[in-house]
């Protein structure tokens, strides 16, 4: 676990100094570390597993050495998995409280995902189906969010920063939604 810590801050030294803008750990859709915060695949006995508190505790070493290195006036966002629609999976409450922890450890952003955890998921990909999950993780952890779900008019993206459901939002390209009434 702390070789790969390492290598995450290895990663974030080789960021600053390419000179990106922001950086975003992705802490979502079952890769690793989201694979901690998750109590479908998170089933550890020990000090990282179980309770929500043990189950971030690995992703927020992660998170904090990457801060630590990082410049302070540059960006730094958290991709996460804010439900795995399955019962008795992550959930929105889990994602709000996970979200202010990561406010407090100098989190500037949120990207809103969902899914992806288990095969038993049982998603619902309506256009703008993020826009909700976004909305609660944004106005009750007071965290910047960002989103998407099957964005493609820009339109739905003004109604959501408009409406304080989003700070920004992903567009998706038209082309790849064939719902009804879309652009196509």
């Amino acid at each position: 676990m702390e070789k790969v810590r390492d290598d995450f801050v290895r990663a974030t030294h080789m960021a600053r100094d390419a000179n990106f803008d922001m950086l975003q750990l992705h802490f979502a859709q079952g890769y690793l570390l989201a694979s901690f915060l998750s109590p479908l695949t998170n089933v550890r006995s020990d000090t990282y597993g179980g309770v929500l508190e043990n189950r971030l505790r690995f992703p927020l070493e992660v998170f904090d050495a990457v801060r630590a290195v990082w410049p302070e006036d540059k960006p730094i966002s958290v991709a996460l998995s804010v439900t795995d629609w399955v019962t008795g999976g992550f959930e929105v409450h889990d994602a709000i409280a996970v979200a202010r922890m990561l406010k407090a450890h100098g989190c500037d952003l949120i990207t809103v995902l969902a899914g992806q955890t288990t095969l038993e998921a049982r998603p619902v990909y309506d256009p703008g189906f993020l826009i909700p999950l976004s909305d609660r993780v944004r106005n009750e952890a007071l965290i910047a969010t960002m989103t998407g779900g099957y964005l493609t008019i820009a339109d739905e993206i003004n109604s959501t920063i408009a409406a304080g459901r989003a700070d920004l939002c992903l567009m998706d390209p038209p082309h790849l939604n064939d719902s009804p009434g879309r652009m196509t």
